[in-house]
Formats: C-alpha cells, sequence, structure tokens
C-alpha cells in the first residue's frame, strides 16, 4: 500500500527480496523483461525516472522486488543493462547486504550474437561469449566467436530486451 506525505510517495517496505536502485533512467523495463519478472507472480515496485542527485543526469529507475535474490551469473547479466546500480538484499525487513555492480569482462551464453553468419547460430556447442568493455563511456561488447562488436543498446535490440 502506497500513500503520500509531504509531497513524497511512500511505498510499502518488502520483507525479504531484492532493491535494485540508481539503474539509468530506461533500463528498468529492459531489466524486468531479461528476467522475465513480468510473467512471474512476485511484487514488484518500478519507479521510472525519479529525481536522483547522485546520477549525472538527475533522474533514475529502481526496482523493488519480493522473494528474489540474484545468483552470481545473474547479477552479471544485471550489470550489462544497469552497470552503475546498487543491489539491496533484505532479508527480515532489513538490507542483509549491498554491493555496487561493476561490468564484468565477459559473459557467456546470456545474449545471442547479431550476426547472422556467427557459428553461434550454427554450431550446437558454440554458446555465445561476449568481451565487454566501456568506449567513450558506452558499453561495447565483442563476439569470442566473430570478433565483431556491438553497442549493448544494438545487443538488447537483438535479444528483444529494448
Amino acid at each position: 500500500m502506497s500513500e503520500t506525505t509531504n509531497d513524497h510517495l511512500l511505498v510499502e517496505a518488502i520483507s525479504n527480496g531484492t532493491v535494485i536502485d540508481h539503474i539509468a533512467p530506461g533500463q528498468a523495463m529492459n531489466i524486468l523483461r531479461l528476467f522475465n519478472f513480468l510473467g512471474k507472480h512476485n511484487h514488484i515496485t518500478v519507479g521510472f525516472n525519479l529525481r536522483s542527485s547522485s546520477s549525472e543526469k538527475g533522474m533514475k529507475d529502481i526496482i523493488k522486488i519480493s522473494d528474489v535474490t540474484f545468483s552470481p551469473a545473474e547479477t552479471e547479466q544485471l550489470a550489462i543493462l544497469a552497470p552503475d546500480a546498487t543491489v539491496n538484499t533484505i532479508k527480515d525487513y532489513k538490507v542483509q547486504d549491498k554491493y555496487n555492480l561493476r561490468l564484468p569482462s565477459e559473459i557467456r551464453g546470456a545474449f545471442e550474437c547479431p550476426n547472422s553468419n556467427c557459428i553461434t547460430h550454427v554450431e550446437r556447442g558454440a554458446k555465445p561469449c561476449f568481451r565487454i568493455f566501456k568506449e567513450d563511456n558506452e558499453v561495447m561488447m565483442r563476439c569470442h566467436y566473430c570478433e565483431r562488436v556491438f553497442s549493448r543498446e544494438l545487443l538488447l535490440k537483438y535479444n528483444d530486451l529494448a
């Protein structure tokens, strides 16, 4: 249940789960799609384009989701979408763990390669693998097999996440 007091919206706290804070504006929906949260029965609170003094754009998204914790592999996927986010693990209404995400140097099996000629589209055992780096403050991903470089946005569009 939510209520408004002194021009602030108060949102019900979650007893157990995860709060992903400081998500770049517009990325919360991509995160919900990537992890298929909308198809599950967890309680979810999402804030879009909220004011943020710590963001260089002055805006952020936030996700609160009950009864979900992230595995290390899921945390790496999350970092692709929200490299500057903070993840809070909640247990019994208290922050149990809090950490900042960091881009992994590579990610395996999470995204399909947009290059239709890549071996990963032909060979069954070839799991897509991308080396991740930043170029001019933009997240870029280089396919291990075809060596093509893709922007994060292009890779997300190809994988129906944008």
